[in-house]
């Protein structure tokens, strides 16, 4: 199983089969990040999220797992992601 964190929502167990297809949604986000680009950024953003919902099942609040991937919830700016990235870098 796959666990994605989607921040100040909670974390999602994906089946190992999804992993690919989470693998290259992620790598065209951050694409669209890297090149400043806000459109493309909501519409992959929004595009990953949906299918973390769709193919995940939700854990309970009170159940916390290591997470193979911290996506930001639907409210976070392309800068809070930048900052965020930065942080966990540091």
């Amino acid at each position: 199983m796959i666990v994605v964190r989607v921040m100040d929502e909670g974390q999602f167990e994906l089946p190992d089969t999804t992993r690919a297809d989470l693998e290259a949604r992620d790598t065209r986000l951050l694409e669209a990040l890297d090149a400043d680009d806000q459109v493309a950024y909501s519409a992959e953003l929004a595009g990953l999220l949906e299918f973390v919902r769709t193919n995940g099942v939700e854990l309970a609040l009170d159940v916390i797992k290591p997470s193979e991937f911290v996506l930001p919830n639907s409210e976070f700016s392309m800068t809070g992601v930048r900052d965020f990235l930065a942080e966990q870098s540091a």
